[in-house]
């Protein structure tokens, strides 16, 4: 069994949602999912994400800000 290398934690109104994995590449996936699944709610969503290279971290961290900020920025009906 392959230990996580990378470790993602999201505050919702609900709760706090823990994702592991191996790589960079498998943790955006779930990440993802989770903010683009509260939809309006992910404004006041935070995350944090762990991991031992500092360069994906960066990358990651990155990312999700930017699809809070798409999210944010969809129209609402």
């Amino acid at each position: 069994m392959t230990p996580a290398t990378v470790a993602i934690v999201i505050a919702t109104p609900r709760g706090l949602r823990h994702l592991a994995s191996s790589s960079e590449r498998a943790a955006a996936g779930p990440a993802e999912d989770v903010l683009r699944g509260l939809g309006a709610a992910v404004r006041s969503a935070s995350f944090w994400v762990q991991c031992a290279d500092p360069a994906a971290q960066a990358r990651l961290t990155s990312y999700l800000w930017d699809v809070k900020a798409e999210i944010l920025a969809e129209p609402t009906e």
